[in-house]
């Protein structure tokens, strides 16, 4: 017969082994955040987000708050659909998002107005019964031909940064045309685009699309968040309807998916470094995210800093990556060299030329003068 002290003593033995089990557990959960907007990117405040999937027991609702943005509580990793519904406006469904382990997912959503309706009374004969719904596409026999874009004016697509202070958002990728359970898109894929020539859509345009990521303190509250902004590539409209579009993938930096925003093409001429100058050691800026919200990064990757062109940065400007011992009041240890490639108000891009370590997120930043 075990004794109370033996029980006692397997009971604690049982619940220290099962702790750390529930803490890796809740660090494996997932969250998805986003922004819910109107047709003209309005906010939204109180717009319904309800995800379904086999990684919930039952659906999860959540509702916009005051700037229209939205987060869940934590959710199991897996396979969800998710749809944003408000009155008077038309309800969307992004059918298939898959969370990762311990990934907090950014999917922003458009709506547009719900179409009116009246009720009326009929006396007589009974009405018709509707039409039946419209035809699948019909599969395209050949594919469509984008206009070619000149390599250089590619040179000016890729990279992250920090999202504009106004939106430019025009529409979103919706779905594959072909096959709607596609996820994940890229070069060549001929795509359906959520905005038509009612909005201006017009063969031949170009867009850049992006999609925004979280970084910093991803457990800090969806108003505190901080979010970064990925380019997906480049699309060009080949077809369009009075409602949606129909674009080509162009130039992919990465993978495409439904609910990627599609932006206004600006060009910029490719970057011509400037002369070297000497490094201004004394007044750094400092890296603050990489490529989708990476925090490493090394030799031709693409990282941001905290300093824009109202600071007087300037594309093709030379730049010295360094570190500091003793608290940030040693001397200057150099990590490595880059280059301005993009430049906005408060922040800008930069392409690591050479490293003599990994590049991280935190290391400061001496511009050349």
């Amino acid at each position: 017969m075990r004794s109370p002290v033996s029980s006692l003593a397997l009971a604690v033995l049982v619940a220290t082994l099962a702790g750390p089990v529930a803490i890796g557990a809740q660090a494996d959960q997932s969250r998805l955040t986003g922004r819910v907007t109107d047709g003209s990117g309005g906010a939204l405040p109180g717009a319904t987000v309800t995800m379904t999937g086999p990684g919930a027991s039952r659906p999860v609702t959540v509702v916009t708050d005051e700037v229209g943005q939205y987060q869940t509580p934590p959710l199991p990793p897996g396979a969800y659909s998710v749809t944003f519904e408000m009155s008077g406006f038309e309800t969307r469904t992004n059918p298939t998002i898959v969370l990762g382990p311990g990934e907090v997912f950014v999917l922003d959503r458009q709506l547009g107005l719900a179409a009116l309706t009246e009720t009326v009374t009929v006396t007589g004969e009974a009405p018709k019964p509707p039409p039946p719904p419209a035809a699948p596409l019909p599969p395209l026999r050949t594919r469509p031909q984008a206009v070619p874009v000149p390599k250089a004016m590619l040179a000016s697509v890729c990279g992250p940064d920090k999202p504009a202070d106004v939106s430019y958002t025009v529409g979103h990728i919706a779905a594959h045309r072909d096959d709607p359970r596609r996820e994940l898109y890229g070069p060549g894929d001929v795509l359906l685009v959520d905005v038509g020539a009612d909005m201006g859509m017009k063969a031949g345009q170009n867009f850049v699309v992006r999609r925004r990521f979280r970084y910093g303190d991803k457990s800090a509250p969806a108003k505190h968040a901080t979010f970064g902004e990925h380019t997906a590539g480049l699309v060009q409209v080949v077809d369009t309807t009075p409602e949606t579009s129909v674009v080509v993938v162009v130039y992919a930096c990465g993978e495409f998916m439904a609910g990627d925003a599609l932006e206004p093409f600006d060009p910029m001429p490719v970057v011509t470094a400037q002369a070297e100058g000497s490094p201004q050691f004394d007044d750094p800026a400092r890296i603050v995210f990489g490529e989708l919200g990476r925090v490493t990064s090394g030799p031709q990757q693409l990282m941001v800093i905290d300093r824009g062109f109202n600071q007087g940065v300037a594309r093709g400007q030379r730049l010295t990556i360094f570190r500091r011992s003793m608290g940030e009041r040693g001397p200057a240890t150099s990590v490595g060299d880059a280059i301005v490639v993009v430049t906005r108000p408060q922040s800008a891009t930069i392409r690591i030329e050479r490293v003599s370590d990994v590049v991280e997120v935190g290391d400061l930043v001496a511009l050349h003068r």
